[in-house]
């Protein structure tokens, strides 16, 4: 059974909380004593006493907190002696309290009693490990997954992952720079990583496996738990960033030709054949005709497959809906459309692409057993007698030059006959003319001399170098010649240098320039979404309020009408021009004046009246 080790017990955002109340406290000339910290962390962040207390004692015990004892100096408790407590001062020396493994369970992100890992820094919980039996020599999860590798080269490897980690940072710029966001971050981060972080790996080509990479995105997660808690924005994001980086990886896994053609988007990348080839089948989705697509992988639910076309989507279909790619097209009912025609010229793209890679391969395959066939006894006797009459005409070579040439051209020779210099193994032809004085030989030289020794009639190349010897001989100016035709070569080459570099730039220029206005076009509607994001919530907060505002009205006017309601039912009004009367005459009669009563009373209620008369 493993050993276990408590290395802190204090959960690090309540740490971070305490010390915000200690540094309010003090900026109020106050001491930092439970009272006053309790009454913080409740105000501000709703905690429990007894939490408070308890994550208090943890923190003074992991050496983040010291107490110390304090005079009060004002208030009622002024001369008494009390507990006050600030933050413990973090210099270089502090680093020293790393004893080669983290503070926090890797799997849960919290202190507590922990088991080390012995191949790298992490520490996991008993309960977190998943092992019902934890040996001496303990090695974690992510330890072990590194030992099952995906066998990629490590250059096209680190440029797999170059697209995955731009990837993730286009998603969570959060993750950029975390240490910006939390005080005191080396006090709570045992091996710190970010995004940039594993931009720069895979720029150095650090990573050997994809399983590495993976290990540093988790964590990445691990700092941010730690540091944040697990709710809030930037915890949110790492997981949705984790998640993101697991997918990517699945995929390299699964084809790292179809990742690196989908991220590079060469011209006609979905035509690329990848190795191995993937199958070729007719797909059907529902409201669609069978359309041409590539078999990504087969899984229980059925085909995953990306098709042809413009957005090259891709769908899980069923396996009823698949026919393979050799079918006759009349049995499949196509609809041919603008689209779907675009399709079939991938597809016809992509199968000549195929041939001519298999067609590659095979010559390639068959040029290696050529090359192995031709490595005989022969070959290698032929080879050494070549270099043997190269000598020798060398050396004919120094006897004339010693008999006609003037001394500059011979301590030319000479000189450079002892060194060996490199130009003396170039192949030209028997027209050809060398560079600065440099005796260059042909292989039209080399095969007149071997003729000699064989009996052979010379050829046309072993009589121009006698000729070129004859000249020598009687004193031809060759120093100028061949320095002519070395300035003619240099001027040639340069006006060649000088047009590919105004090409290259060109192309450079103009790939800039793409590359700026696709840039500029995506923050363009990265800002046009956000602007309209903008304006949708502030309709939607503007119809909220004009709604509670509406109900509000109404309710009051509603309440009102009742008021004058009942006000109006409590008062007596004329029956003649009803207004407020102040006559009463019988039980449902009232009058507001004398002159009403008498109308109303002449012109029909002295029939109906009520009112007991004496």
């Amino acid at each position: 059974m493993a050993k276990t080790t408590v290395k802190r017990r204090a959960t690090p955002l309540v740490v971070q909380r305490l010390w915000q109340a200690i540094r309010y406290i003090r900026s109020q000339k106050q001491v930092a004593n439970v009272k006053r910290l309790t009454s913080h962390l409740q105000r501000e962040f709703e905690m429990r006493t007894t939490d408070i207390e308890e994550q208090l004692q943890y923190t003074v015990e992991d050496g983040l907190i010291v107490s110390y004892k304090a005079m009060a100096q004002k208030g009622s408790n002024v001369g008494l002696e009390q507990d006050g407590y600030r933050i413990t001062p973090f210099d270089e020396d502090a680093l020293s309290e790393r004893d080669g493994h983290d503070w926090y369970c890797f799997n849960c992100h919290k202190g507590g009693e922990v088991v080390e890992c012995t191949d790298c820094w992490r520490v996991f919980h008993v309960e977190c490990t998943r092992e019902e039996s934890i040996p001496e020599d303990f090695v974690c999860s992510v330890c072990k997954d590194a030992k099952n590798q995906t066998r990629i080269k490590r250059k096209e490897l680190n440029r797999l992952l170059g697209f995955t980690i731009v990837r993730l940072k286009d998603k969570s710029k959060e993750l950029h720079n975390i240490g910006a966001h939390v005080d005191g971050f080396d006090r709570f981060v045992y091996n710190y990583l970010d995004l940039n972080a594993m931009e720069e790996k895979t720029a150095k080509r650090y990573y050997k496996y994809l399983e590495q990479f993976f290990a540093d995105a988790r964590t990445i997660l691990h700092n941010v738990f730690v540091c944040f808690g697990e709710t809030g924005l930037i915890p949110d994001l790492s997981g949705i960033m984790i998640r993101d980086c697991q997918y990517d990886l699945d995929e390299i896994r699964q084809c790292k030709d179809c990742y690196c053609h989908s991220n590079a988007k060469p011209k006609n990348w979905f035509c690329q054949p990848c190795q191995p080839p993937h199958d070729l089948v007719f797909a059907k989705q529902k409201g669609f005709t069978y359309w041409p697509a590539k078999v990504i992988k087969v899984t229980h639910e059925g085909y995953d497959v990306r098709f042809f076309g413009s957005l090259h989507q891709r769908a899980t279909i069923l396996p009823s809906c698949i026919r393979p790619i050799n079918v006759n097209p009349k049995q499949l009912s196509l609809k041919r459309s603008a689209g779907f025609n675009k399709a079939m010229r991938e597809l016809s793209m992509h199968q000549q692409l195929l041939e001519g890679a298999t067609l590659d391969t095979d010559e390639q395959s068959g040029a290696e057993n050529e090359n192995d066939l031709d490595e005989n006894p022969e070959r290698e006797d032929r080879s050494e007698t070549t270099v043997k009459v190269r000598h020798k005409k060398f050396h004919k070579r120094h006897r004339g030059d010693d008999t006609g040439c003037d001394s500059s051209g011979s301590k030319s020779l000479s000189s450079r006959s002892h060194g060996v210099h490199e130009d003396a193994y170039l192949v030209s032809s028997s027209e050809d003319q060398v560079h600065a004085g440099t005796r260059v030989f042909s292989t039209s030289d080399v095969a007149g001399q071997t003729m000699k020794k064989s009996g052979r009639p010379q050829s046309r190349g072993a009589q121009t170098d006698e000729s070129e010897q004859t000249d020598c001989a009687s004193g031809c100016n060759c120093d100028v010649k061949f320095s002519r035709m070395f300035d003619e070569y240099k001027t040639q080459v340069e006006m060649d240098h000088g047009s590919d570099k105004q090409r290259a730039l060109k192309e450079l220029e103009e790939r800039l320039q793409k590359g700026s206005e696709e840039e500029k076009q995506a923050a363009l509607s990265r800002a046009m979404t956000s602007v309209q994001r903008e304006v949708e919530s502030t309709r939607r907060q503007a119809e909220q309020k004009c709604k509670e505002e509406h109900l509000d009205e109404v309710k009051r006017i509603a309440d009102r009408h009742k008021r004058d309601v009942s006000l109006a039912k409590k008062k007596q009004w004329c029956y003649n021009c009803e207004e407020e009367a102040m006559y009463h005459c019988c039980w449902n009669t009232s009058y507001c004046s004398i002159k009403c009563q008498q109308e109303h009373w002449h012109h029909e209620h002295k029939r109906m009246c009520r009112r007991k008369r004496n």
